[in-house]
């Protein structure tokens, strides 16, 4: 039987869900531990039903976000394409993930001496 990831995303407000999203409808993604994708957008009924009772009910409430057989996926973008690394019985589950995007750091100027 194939393995699934199940990707929940939400399709307006969250430029990093359009981004992944657009790659994964185009089959620009991979997994070494599944073979096919799930989407779920959270942003229909259906969708955010799915998403209360597999992910806020453990605790978690990110998107986008990947699970496989209920536990978190590492997600990364490179070269236009999405990679998902799942946990297995050999790797642990992935690590709560940060935010990649660059955040814009402000610094003071410098003072003239």
């Amino acid at each position: 039987m194939a393995k699934r990831i199940i990707y929940f995303t939400v399709s307006e407000g969250c430029t990093p869900c359009e981004e992944l999203g657009k790659l994964v409808k185009e089959g620009k993604f991979s997994s070494p531990d599944a073979d096919e994708i799930d989407i779920v957008d959270i942003g229909t009924d259906e969708g955010f039903e799915r998403f209360t009772k597999e992910v806020l009910s453990k605790h978690d409430g990110a998107v986008p976000s990947a699970y496989l057989d209920g536990k978190k996926c590492s997600i990364e973008l490179e070269d236009d394409m999405v990679y998902f690394d799942c946990p297995t019985n050999d790797r642990p589950e992935a690590p709560d993930e940060k935010s990649s995007l660059p955040v814009a750091a402000e610094e003071p100027p410098a003072s003239p001496p």
